[in-house]
């Protein structure tokens, strides 16, 4: 029965040509499911009659908790207005689907009044800079500044293995230098969440990574792209690309070499050379460098493939020692989107690209007002 409604939605959406893809319906199904849940039928979603039940269905939602926990008594908070809001958003999508136009505009109604709220509050903070702010954000030009130092490294890194027969092996601080640079220039071009932390090195045929974010950097004229599939809303926004330019293509090809040169070497006291081979869908991104004195395995030559969470850490470190505040992926995000809404309003289109998000939602959420 779940499949069936899971299909009608998709066929309603489709006759009314609109485009909605099968896992945004399978969020709203799961949406359902925890408020069925919550009325007491932990079973599958087989039937929907149950949202008609409207003052039930509000009551469960507002009464909803969240993850966190009161740091006193160790019980879990009510779950926040935007969490509510979601909810009540997936009822609206799936009944919209299903032609209940009565039932709609009741929960459309609710929904709104999140909306408004929430646009209220946001307002009311992005005019002034807060406390918050002022601990976690920098000039968008002293963000340029930083940006601009470590080029200097990162072109010191390049200098020392230029010449394509070198021998030589870059060092662990080679390589964090000129990771953090190309992280760097990644998000100030494609100011994106967390999810380049866990790109692949991949080709242009690549089927085999269709639920994977993954790199294509060329040789030659081809394009070169980032291609993202799992993110926070691919739900909403199904598979994501994002075309590099000429500087970006270049610092990847060279991060490819880099990764090379690294992995072949010869392990001390063995004599035994290492060759970690292909690429293809290896990790792009490290958290952490084995160097040649402590790789164990050949295969397992580095110690950390980055993770999401680990990203925006790794970061934070490096901005630690830079401007001493710890700048989050995040936190990039508002300084970069914050410099573009103040510059070119137009830019936000390809931003919302980017980061998954809609226009709205960056202007409102992410333009703030950054320290001088």
């Amino acid at each position: 029965m779940y499949e069936e409604i899971k299909s009608d939605i998709l066929k309603n959406y489709a006759k009314r040509g609109k485009v909605i893809n099968e896992k945004s319906v399978e969020k709203y199904l799961n949406d359902i499911k925890k408020i069925q849940s919550l009325l007491g039928d932990k079973g599958q979603v087989d039937d929907l009659s149950f949202l008609y039940n409207i003052n039930d269905v509000r009551s469960v939602i507002e009464d909803m908790r969240g993850r966190k926990r009161d740091a006193e008594t160790g019980e879990k908070v009510l779950a926040s207005s935007n969490t509510k809001r979601n909810y009540y958003q997936s009822v609206v999508s799936v009944m919209d689907a299903l032609n209940d136009y009565e039932a709609i505009a009741y929960y459309q109604k609710i929904v709104n009044e999140y909306n408004k709220d929430y646009k209220k509050k946001v307002l009311e903070g992005s005019s002034v800079l807060t406390k918050e702010n002022e601990e976690k954000l920098i000039p968008y030009e002293e963000l340029l500044d930083v940006v601009n130092t470590i080029q200097l490294d990162a072109r010191t890194v390049q200098d020392n293995f230029k010449n394509d027969k070198t021998t030589l092996i870059p060092s662990e601080d080679d390589m964090n230098t000129f990771q953090t640079y190309l992280l760097l220039k990644l998000y100030m071009k494609h100011p994106a969440r967390n999810e380049f932390g866990t790109m692949l090195w991949g080709t242009p045929k690549q089927k085999y990574l269709e639920d994977k974010n993954y790199a294509v950097i060329t040789d030659n004229k081809q394009e070169s792209k980032l291609v993202l599939n799992e993110y926070k809303t691919n739900g909403i926004y199904d598979t994501r690309i994002i075309l590099l330019d000429k500087e970006l293509k270049n610092l990847f090809r060279w991060w490819r070499k880099l990764l090379r040169l690294k992995n072949v070497g010869i392990v001390e006291g063995s004599g035994e050379e290492l060759h970690w081979g292909s690429l293809s869908q290896k990790p792009i991104f490290y958290s952490r460098f084995f160097t040649i004195e402590n790789a164990e395995v050949k295969e397992e030559w580095f110690d950390s493939p980055m993770t999401s969470n680990m990203l925006s850490k790794y970061l934070a470190r490096f901005f630690q020692k830079a401007v001493g505040k710890n700048i989050s992926t995040t936190a990039i995000a508002k300084i970069v989107i914050s410099n573009r809404n103040k510059e070119d309003s137009d830019n936000l289109k390809k931003t919302s690209n980017d980061r998954g998000t809609s226009v709205g939602t960056l202007s409102e959420v992410y333009s703030q007002v950054l320290p001088q």
